[in-house]
């Protein structure tokens, strides 16, 4: 197993308490009764004509420096109104209000009680702004501030909060007349305001206060956390550079809470998973990994047993159906999402034990679907049972290929025709990313290659082998041509519709190592595939040879001692569907 999947879950079991420095959103909104002194009720969406006559009654807003108040447009550019001049009522309002501070609450990893107290009303007209700077505590227990912006029509103005590194930049535009926005953040955390652009913006600040003694609430730090994550990530990612099937090539880590598709996303995770989310982003940022949510699903099936026979206070049980052994089992990951939470073009990826993180994470659960199917005649009694679970999956970023491969040939054969397509239209040569990305996806495929034994098929469409060959040489790939007709050789037969593809790929090669590759594929598979080889070999004698004369005499002789014939040798016969098995009573192919 794996010491990468047991360390990372260790720290993360440390990772407990949810919340960030910032959090935001947007909630419904029944327009509230909205009155301000001098102007009285205001309209909402905000008219243009009563924004000016808020900036008539406003003053100019001051920040401060030091224990000094200043005015300084070069620093400040806003109106306010101060709180007791503003009055805001509705039978909705409070409501509306409850279910913001709940978000924010949960955002920042507040668990304790929050009152919010009216600061001020700030009216940015275009120009507004206000360059970086820190809130000062403006009231006796206030931890963070809090900004609602109220329906209004506006451009730019974007709310933009630094914090250890990171940096989030907030879109505050509140163009629709029935939402209203919010954000809120610590009040240690430096904040900018960027210049409105168009319109005028109508925003409620608040400061968030917990009443009562102790320390007041802090953002969570994780930074140590963090750290040894990206640490892990780092070191694994160099170890599946250097020496691949050490480790995984992806990391799955299994969240608590449940999830449906349309609420797996970083914004809508709970609890922990909250916590876990925000550590893994961060480490994920520093060590140059992919992290993407995903459901994981367990599909089982098998033989289902019959229980509950027997005399019950004089009366006769009815049998019931339960599990029992598992036949086929299948596990796989779907449902991707992008860190935004918007659906990434992943396909569905199998799983390994060795890539689950805790290892043990899918042992003892309970299967969220179970159908148990009553025998028949013919079939006895069997169960099919499905488990659903929300993971992150991680890998190195410059692995993503190996992860795609995983998928099999179904889609990696498709995603390498698409790859060298683009290239050979984008005429950039080797130059071209797409070139460098076509030749680490056709390295993981034919590594991958499949080489169980051969039968032959009644399909007369190339295979995926034929499919593969065809890119292969308009990539000037010539390692993965020759590793890939080693492993045709290696499955002891192949169909006689792949010699177009065979055919084309050798003519790239020298005429030497043409005849070799030639002669190792008939004495791989003459005795299985005696018509394919004797095709491709009569092929390779009439292709042009610039002049020289090539050698096929090796390999025309291998062919011959595979004709049927010779009773001291074995021979093929069929059975079954006809595929072929050695008799070596038989002097001939049936």
């Amino acid at each position: 197993m794996s010491s990468i999947t047991t360390h990372l879950a260790a720290v993360l079991n440390t990772v407990r308490r949810p919340g960030d420095f910032f959090v935001s959103g947007t909630t419904e909104l029944l327009a509230p009764l909205l009155e301000v002194d001098g102007v009285g009720p205001i309209a909402l969406p905000l008219l243009p004509v009563q924004a000016e006559q808020l900036v008539a009654v406003a003053q100019r807003a001051p920040y401060g420096r030091g224990e000094e108040t200043l005015v300084d447009t070069a620093v400040r550019r806003t109106w306010q109104i101060g709180a007791d001049r503003v009055h805001i009522r509705g039978k909705h309002w409070e409501r509306t209000l409850e279910t913001i501070l709940a978000r924010v609450a949960d955002g920042l990893g507040v668990s304790e009680p929050v009152a919010v107290e009216l600061y001020k009303l700030l009216v940015y007209d275009r120009g507004s702004f206000f360059v970086g700077h820190r809130d000062t505590e403006k009231a006796p227990g206030m931890f963070a501030t809090l900004v609602i912006v109220l329906p209004s029509i506006s451009a730019g103005g974007d709310l933009v909060v630094p914090q250890k590194g990171r940096e989030a930049r907030l879109d505050l535009r509140c163009p629709e007349p029935s939402e209203a926005a919010f954000a809120a953040f610590y009040a240690d955390c430096a904040h900018e305001v960027l210049p409105v652009t168009e319109g005028c913006r109508l925003t409620l600040v608040y400061n968030l206060v917990r009443r009562g003694g102790g320390a007041l609430p802090e953002p969570p730090d994780y930074h140590g956390e963090e750290n040894r994550i990206a640490a892990l990530l780092q070191s694994w990612g160099a170890g599946k550079k250097s020496r691949d099937g050490d480790a995984p090539d992806k990391l799955i880590y299994l969240l608590e809470h449940a999830y449906t598709p349309a609420e797996l996303g970083f914004a809508t995770l709970k609890g922990p998973d909250a916590a876990a989310a925000t550590v893994f982003a961060a480490a994920a940022r520093q060590s140059d990994t992919e992290l993407h949510p995903a459901l994981l699903r367990v599909e089982e099936s098998g033989i289902a047993e019959y229980t509950g026979y027997g005399s019950r206070r004089g009366r006769w049980s009815e049998p019931e159906l339960e599990a029992g052994e598992v036949d086929d089992r299948n596990v796989g990951l779907s449902e991707w999402r992008r860190l935004d939470g918007s659906p990434s073009l992943l396909v569905e990826l199998p799983v390994e034990d060795d890539e689950l993180s805790p290892p043990d994470s899918l042992e003892d659960m309970d299967p969220d679907d179970e159908d148990f199917h009553e025998a028949t005649g013919n079939e006895g009694a069997s169960f099919e049972r499905t488990y659903r679970r929300a993971a992150f999956v991680l890998w190195p970023r410059n692995r993503f290929f190996a992860v795609l491969n995983q998928a099999g040939l179904r889609v990696t054969l498709p995603y390498l025709a698409d790859l060298t397509e683009r290239w050979a239209a984008s005429g950039e040569g080797r130059r071209s990313p797409l070139w460098d990305q076509a030749h680490d996806l056709s390295r993981h495929m034919v590594s991958r290659w499949p080489t169980h034994a051969w039968y032959p098929s009644h399909d007369r469409t190339p295979s995926e082998a034929a499919r593969m060959l065809t890119l292969l040489p308009r990539l000037e790939d010539l390692p993965r041509i020759d590793m890939l007709l080693a492993k045709i050789a290696a499955r002891g037969g192949y169909d006689k519709q792949d010699n177009d593809a065979i055919s084309g790929a050798l003519a790239i090669f020298s005429l030497e190592k043409r005849v070799a590759m030639i002669d190792r594929l008939i004495a791989a598979t003459a005795e299985m595939s005696l018509g394919a080889c004797g095709e491709l070999l009569a092929r390779a004698v009439v292709a042009p040879a610039l002049g020289r004369k090539p050698d096929f005499g090796a390999a025309a002789r291998r062919l011959v001692e595979a004709l049927p014939g010779d009773p001291a040798r074995p021979h093929l016969r069929t059975h079954g569907g006809g595929v072929p098995v050695w008799n070596p009573a038989s002097l001939s192919i049936c």
